[in-house]
């Protein structure tokens, strides 16, 4: 299985790929912006991600523009993405719902609820598609 983490804050990476690291068999590629991301996909669309795990706030590229060339693009589009953000904005989440998002969760500060969601995402992908699906 592999994941792309689009994130500009290196805390939150370092923690993302701690916390993924639990999974011994996913292969982790980083973007620090939704440029960087978008050159990440478009560049290497033999060997795609099985999910992305998108922040919304990052300069550049944000989340929402990045979500929204992903969803219009007939390669990538397939490709589910969750956004992980600190954003509670009611129409940042109608935004990303209506892009089509799979899903969307909120930062939690304390680190144990926080650790908890990202976990809860990965055993959901785990648990849908198995893990003969991601080793296809």
């Amino acid at each position: 299985m592999k994941v792309l983490i689009v994130e500009d804050n290196k805390v939150a990476i370092i923690g993302l790929k701690k916390i993924i690291s639990k999974y011994s068999d996913i292969e982790i590629e980083v973007a620090e912006n939704g440029q960087i991301g978008l050159d990440i996909l478009t560049n290497n669309k033999s060997n795609l991600p099985n999910f992305i795990l998108l922040d919304l706030n990052m300069p550049i590229m944000n989340g929402i523009e990045l979500l929204s060339i992903i969803k219009n693009d007939d390669e990538l589009k397939c490709i589910p993405v969750i956004i992980l953000t600190t954003s509670n904005n009611i129409d940042d989440y109608k935004k990303c719902e209506h892009l089509g998002a799979s899903g969307y969760f909120i930062k939690e500060v304390e680190f144990e609820k926080h650790n908890k969601n990202v976990l809860l995402i990965l055993d959901y992908w785990e648990a849908s598609f198995g893990r003969h699906h991601f080793n296809d």
